[in-house]
């Protein structure tokens, strides 16, 4: 989860002294030979805490991965299909601490150039780019040179017109801004801010979904705001869409950004202390509706998902799923045991798969998204069922050494230019669960929580 914990992060110790220390490590060979299941072992992953890796498949089927590796370095690898040889780049920028925050991005452009950005926290941009054709020229670079001392949360996107965008975070939580540059001639240019820093009351910090665009090219997002980096102090979800990001329809009226609270629809207003979290996501149904699904206190103070749409022109909401007790929401750090939950598929009927989990326990329901109806998920091989079901992946397990504290595999999708384009399979590691961003100890339970073994990562190829 996105909480702020007010510590020096790993990208800003990576920047102040592991940069030197990092040896050359760049390396291109035979691949391994393939599993029984097809995986391929493509390197080996530092596992001390649960991070998001970056990667992204070109268009002519070149795997790039951007991870972390057993000594903590930022790390490429590529793997061509066609040869079969798999080089590595090590990047003289290192992970740290135990921060989950740091994670990685990963875009490929339109002419082959490979963009990378993480290892960040509320510190200096890590940002690099180079030929895809020559992995040895990627360089770690300043992106604009302004506003890229206190970066967090990289994230590579595509406009409408198919230009690459990037966004992040200027600043700190409770007091941060969010901006988008655009790549444009071989450079990257500011577009501007897309949500505030403040609002009437004081600071702020926006807590925005990914984007999703509908079949008309618009954008659609949805934001959780924060008062202070207590996660404790989210106060309100809100929404807005845009076609160029910097014009936004705002139950629509025309508002130019950046965007705050009062500018956006609000969608629900809980208030501090409500067990507001700042996990919710965005789905467009079959109709064209934005639905959103969202976490917090509800029942006399019990932990509950939330879906909220439009109905007749006003926002509306309804509890779908209610814990049997509440889970802590206040401090900083990635939080363990929070409620997590995601849009599995959407059925040709509309009705929308929703996973979800609270203290533990699972829940599958199938949403219908017009009126916010729940019932019990079944499978459906009729009519009703997706029009687009994947061919499901491999059975590609990791073996979790003894010792490693709540260490689960990790799954991440790979698609085409890192982005938007179609999924061509997965990456797979083992690594431990979140900890507030403070390091794992060692215990009698958990041996080598403080200094666990690194992980096979693995490349799983979809199946044709």
């Amino acid at each position: 989860m996105k909480f702020y914990l007010s510590l020096l992060s790993a990208g800003a110790l990576a920047a102040a002294g592991c940069a030197s220390d990092a040896r050359s490590n760049d390396l291109c060979e035979a691949a391994p030979p393939r599993q029984s299941n097809g995986a391929l072992p493509i390197g080996q992953a530092w596992t001390g805490t649960s991070v998001p890796f970056g990667s992204a498949v070109s268009k002519d089927g070149q795997l790039v991965a951007a991870y972390y590796d057993a000594e903590r370095y930022l790390t490429l690898a590529t793997y061509d299909p066609d040869t079969q040889r798999l080089c590595h780049k090590r990047l003289a920028s290192r992970f740290a601490g135990w921060d989950a925050h740091n994670a990685l991005a990963v875009a490929i452009d339109d002419a082959g150039t490979v963009h990378i950005a993480g290892n960040m926290h509320a510190s200096p941009l890590v940002y690099a780019r180079g030929p895809l054709d020559d992995l040895d020229a990627v360089r770690l670079q300043p992106m604009l040179g302004r506003n890229e001392a206190s970066a967090t949360y990289p994230q590579f996107m595509h406009d409408d017109a198919g230009n690459l965008l990037f966004l992040y975070r200027d600043g700190m939580s409770g007091n941060g801004s969010w901006l988008l540059n655009i790549w444009n001639d071989g450079k990257w240019q500011r577009i501007g801010a897309l949500f505030a820093d403040r609002d009437a009351k004081g600071p702020v910090n926006a807590y925005p979904t990914a984007f999703v665009k509908d079949g008309s090219g618009r954008f659609h997002v949805a934001v959780v705001w924060r008062r202070t980096p207590d996660v404790a102090t989210n106060f309100a979800l809100t929404y807005a869409s845009t076609r160029d990001f910097r014009r936004w329809d705002v139950g629509g009226q025309r508002v130019n950004g950046p965007l705050s609270p009062e500018t956006m629809e609000m969608v629900d207003a809980p208030g501090v202390q409500h067990g507001l979290v700042n996990n919710a996501l965005l789905q467009i149904s079959r109709s064209g509706k934005p639905v959103l699904l969202y976490t917090k206190f509800v029942d006399g103070q019990k932990s509950g998902i939330v879906a909220a749409t439009r109905m007749n022109g006003a926002w509306r909401e309804k509890t779908i799923v209610a814990g049997k007790t509440v889970v802590k929401v206040s401090g900083g750090g990635s939080m363990p045991g929070l409620p997590v939950f995601r849009f599995a598929e959407t059925r040709a009927n509309g009705d929308m798969h929703v996973s979800a989990v609270i203290a533990g326990v699972q829940t599958e329901l199938l949403l219908d998204p017009d009126t916010l109806t729940a019932k019990p998920w079944r499978p459906d091989l009729g009519p009703n069922a997706s029009n687009a079901r994947a061919k499901p992946m491999p059975d590609v397990t990791l073996k979790i050494p003894q010792g490693m504290d709540k260490a689960t595999v990790r799954k991440v999708q790979v698609r085409q230019n890192g982005m938007d384009g179609p999924i061509e399979g997965e990456l797979r590691w083992f690594a431990q669960g979140v900890n507030q961003d403070r390091p794992h100890v060692c215990t009698e339970q958990a041996p080598v929580a403080c200094k666990p073994p690194a992980s096979p990562l693995l490349w799983v190829p979809a199946p044709d």
